[in-house]
């Protein structure tokens, strides 16, 4: 009886660590694991493997700390001082307009395709799909957003592994003869898809403070204060989901294109074609449905849970640099719930414009936000692991000294990661 009682509480909990794996999964699975395996094959499986197990504790501090606090991250960086949230701020305003407009623009493509519309261009289709959205967060904010993923949740993994099974048991593509490999991981195309996936695998940092919103958002809508076990169990949910389907995009990448001398490139149009081409060609015309519904269930998904988490980190970065002044906690409250709108419909503006000036290179200002992500990833680790540890955070909610010992040596290895990176940027940079 007690064990149904705790799986209820636990199935009760499930909410937020969804939303931080749809987030991530369509910039880091289906656009950069995709183009990984298609690109270098399963050379990546250990990349992946160690990017994910790197950025793990720091992921996971996030909901620690709002599940202890009943706050988000943003009030631990706050308490660190003012530069802190004041950085978190510009780098999620650095990378809001592009992550946004390109997922819209890919989003907008896979729609077309879904649809098997040739009389709707994505100038049509991306905007009409970004309102929708748009409307959908607005009217129904985060309870509405927590039960449509659910569902989006359920539509990505029945598809996504039938397009892996699919594609397994076809086989690999023949190699074209004379073929070698990928280009080069340490230079030119293959470090910038390196630093990207390692950036944005399972996503960019900023997701962990974003994820601890969404934790003090189900508190809020629920009733229900989780648990540090419940709360632990539903991010762990989450990021077990993203790291099965990383590795499925992989091998759907390398068992439908490494080998064929194919790459995955492009505008964001020219890149679903291809990607939904490629399956087609391989696997014959009657996956063509379930590959555009994953793909595109896989993109939206990201896309939706992104713009309302971006929105919501800027509201409550803003709360927080007390530019404002505010009555009491209710007072800063009201001022969330109102500051949503505008930064969402902002938001949504900059990332049209973007979109509408740069249709073709929406693929590669993605690229420039997930290496930006990359850069900025052990700043926020660091800032986590500060905030985690900190006299306000209870003694039960804190991790154990080997965790914070791992996490120190992980920071330490994604710090010196960066910094290899920029060295070899100033090198380029000095050559040319």
């Amino acid at each position: 009886m007690n064990n149904s009682y705790d799986t209820k509480r636990l199935l009760r909990t499930i909410g937020p660590g969804l939303l931080f794996a749809s987030s991530s999964i369509g910039t880091s699975h289906l656009v950069l694991s995709t183009r990984a395996g298609a690109h270098h094959g399963f050379v990546f499986v250990w990349i992946i493997l160690a990017a994910l197990l790197i950025k793990y504790p720091f992921f996971e501090f996030g909901p620690r700390y709002a599940l202890a606090t009943g706050d988000s991250i943003i009030r631990g960086y706050q308490r660190q001082g003012k530069w802190a949230v004041l950085l978190f701020f510009c780098i999620v305003c650095v990378s809001m307009f592009a992550v946004v407009g390109a997922l819209s623009a890919v989003s907008g493509g896979l729609l077309g395709a879904l649809l098997g519309s040739a009389n709707f261009s994505q100038a049509i289709l991306v905007p009409v799909l970004m309102l929708v959205t748009a409307i959908v967060l607005l009217v129904g904010r985060y309870k509405l957003l927590d039960n449509l993923i659910k569902v989006v949740s359920v539509v990505l993994l029945v598809t996504v592994c039938i397009a892996f099974v699919a594609v397994v048991s076809k086989g690999p593509v023949e190699p074209m003869e004379g073929f070698q490999g990928g280009p080069p991981l340490l230079e030119g195309a293959g470090l910038v898809l390196l630093v990207g996936l390692v950036g944005w695998m399972p996503s960019g940092m900023t997701a962990s403070v974003l994820n601890s919103i969404w934790v003090v958002e189900k508190i809020k809508t629920s009733g229900y204060r989780p648990t540090l076990r419940e709360g632990m169990f539903d991010f762990r949910f989450g990021y077990i989901f993203t790291v099965i389907l990383a590795f499925m995009f992989l091998a759907i990448g390398t068992y439908t294109v490494y080998g064929s001398g194919q790459l995955l490139e492009g505008s964001s149009g020219e890149f679903t074609q291809r990607l939904l081409s490629i399956f087609t060609e391989q696997l014959g015309e009657w996956t063509y449905p379930i590959i555009s519904l994953a793909a595109f269930a896989t993109i939206y998904g990201t896309l939706i849970t992104a713009w309302d988490a971006f929105a919501r980190g800027c509201s409550r970065s803003l709360s927080w640099l007390d530019l404002i002044s505010f009555d009491d906690e209710d007072d800063r409250q009201r001022f969330w719930d109102r500051s949503y709108l505008y930064t969402l419909s902002i938001i949504g503006v900059g990332a049209y414009l973007l979109f509408s000036s740069f249709t073709g290179g929406m693929i590669a200002i993605l690229e420039v936000a997930t290496i930006i992500s990359f850069l900025m990833g052990p700043i926020i680790s660091f800032l986590n692991l500060r905030a985690i540890n900190s006299a306000e955070v209870p003694p039960a909610f804190r991790p154990s000294k080997r965790m914070n010992y791992l996490a120190y040596l992980f920071l330490s290895l994604f710090a010196a990661f960066a910094i290899y990176y920029v060295f070899h940027l100033v090198q380029h940079g000095v050559a040319h």
